[in-house]
């Protein structure tokens, strides 16, 4: 299927590894033009810039506060965006230690990366989005917006925050032809469950007396995963590319949950 991307412009935040960069190559492969930010150009990242049709910013969305600058400098790379995707997204530091352990600085910082950069972000593209026909920002979000996670007590609720400031840009912005939705995806086969340092699978592991690899094998039996895997990155840019192409034009406010029927309410 053509999704009519060729000449569309795309800003992709947290675009270096995992999700963020799986969707900055599915957008090549569309024949768009794509603004990647991170804080880091990893090797991966690099590889793209150097050969196809990509511009890497590298912006710390934690740290970034001007919104006034941020459009400017988004908006120079290639002239016009049509396309926000906002990718960006970390889990708390203190895994397990329960709610009252946690520091309040701890849950501000992790609004700041989680929702609050969403925020700036999207008022930053939204002007220049906003010159173009068919105009899409897609948000992505977690099944822990839905299924609080005891290990996770910041982590899900920024993302349930996310889902809530999705539907209302959707809302707002839907009568002038901007489409606005989420995608919730459950475990991912990404850096952040497979890092030997600091990774999800190192710290269920911990808890549950086994090795990451084990994890990996066991986990989707033990959360329900009826397809009994874990996604991969590419599975979520997949359906990220979609949303934002003119072939979803009738699909807003909207957040679609990718975890292979973990959750199994309606």
């Amino acid at each position: 299927m053509d999704l009519k991307l060729t000449n569309k412009v795309a800003v992709v935040t947290g675009a270096s590894k995992g999700i963020g960069l799986a969707i900055v190559r599915k957008f090549i492969e569309e024949g768009a033009s794509v603004v990647a930010v991170s804080r880091t150009l990893t090797e991966e990242l690099a590889d793209l810039v150097e050969k196809k049709s990509v511009k890497h910013l590298p912006i710390d969305v934690s740290m970034e506060r001007n919104t006034a600058e941020l459009s400017k400098k988004l908006g120079e790379v290639f002239g016009r965006i049509d396309i926000l995707i906002n990718s960006i997204g970390a889990v708390d530091k203190r895994r397990g230690e329960g709610f009252l352990a946690t520091p309040n600085e701890e849950w501000e910082q992790l609004y700041d990366l989680n929702l609050f950069s969403v925020v700036r972000f999207t008022q930053a593209a939204l002007p220049h989005i906003l010159k173009n026909d068919e105009r899409a920002i897609v948000n992505i979000s977690s099944v822990n917006a839905r299924m609080p996670e005891m290990l996770l007590p910041i982590y899900g609720t920024t993302k349930a925050a996310l889902n809530n400031l999705t539907k209302m840009l959707a809302g707002e912005f839907g009568p002038r032809n901007i489409r606005v939705n989420s995608i919730s995806p459950g475990p991912v086969v990404t850096p952040l469950w497979q890092d030997p340092e600091n990774g999800m699978a190192k710290t269920i592991g911990s808890f549950a007396a086994m090795d990451s690899e084990k994890v990996f094998e066991e986990l989707p039996k033990m959360a329900g995963i009826t397809l009994g895997k874990f996604a991969e990155a590419e599975d979520i840019a997949n359906l990220a590319v979609f949303l934002a192409s003119e072939r979803a034009s009738m699909i807003t406010g909207a957040d679609y949950v990718i975890d292979g029927n973990m959750i199994k309410t309606i």
